[in-house]
């Protein structure tokens, strides 16, 4: 099973995080974007908490749980905001740069796309942190 989850966050560290990242700086005035951010950060701590040498593991799933109860959430928002279900335009009170009808806590919203690559990896990580081992 680690060996699986190591693979997960390894995949989504390289395709995501890295490439992704690179195309993002190259592509935004040698800008990284937060969603950049977000992916390369959540795929390298992904691929450290797998490892045995660091607590034996046992990070992984508190880690997995919370990583893909993220990603599940805002890949639904958006996917949701894609079918004009708005769920986050009438909240009041919340700072702008946390929430905005674009973005939460600096994970796209738009385009569709992004959104279910949000919710597959989110969906991942959520049924790696449910399943029973370590």
């Amino acid at each position: 099973m680690v060996k699986h989850r190591s693979e997960h966050y390894f995949l989504w560290f390289i395709f995501f995080g890295l490439i992704a990242g690179i195309a993002s700086y190259v592509n935004n005035n040698h800008q990284i974007s937060s969603e950049a951010i977000w992916l390369f950060v959540s795929g390298l701590l992904g691929i450290l908490v797998t490892q045995s040498w660091l607590a034996d593991g046992g990070f992984t799933k508190p880690y997995d749980f919370i990583i893909g109860v993220i990603f599940t959430l805002v890949g639904l928002i958006g996917v949701l905001q894609g079918f004009h279900v708005d769920l986050i335009g009438n909240l009041k009170g919340v700072p702008t740069n946390l929430i905005s009808t674009n973005a939460i806590l600096g994970l796209s919203l738009t385009p569709f796309l992004i959104n279910l690559v949000h919710m597959v990896l989110g969906l991942q990580s959520l049924s790696h942190g449910l399943r029973g081992g370590k």
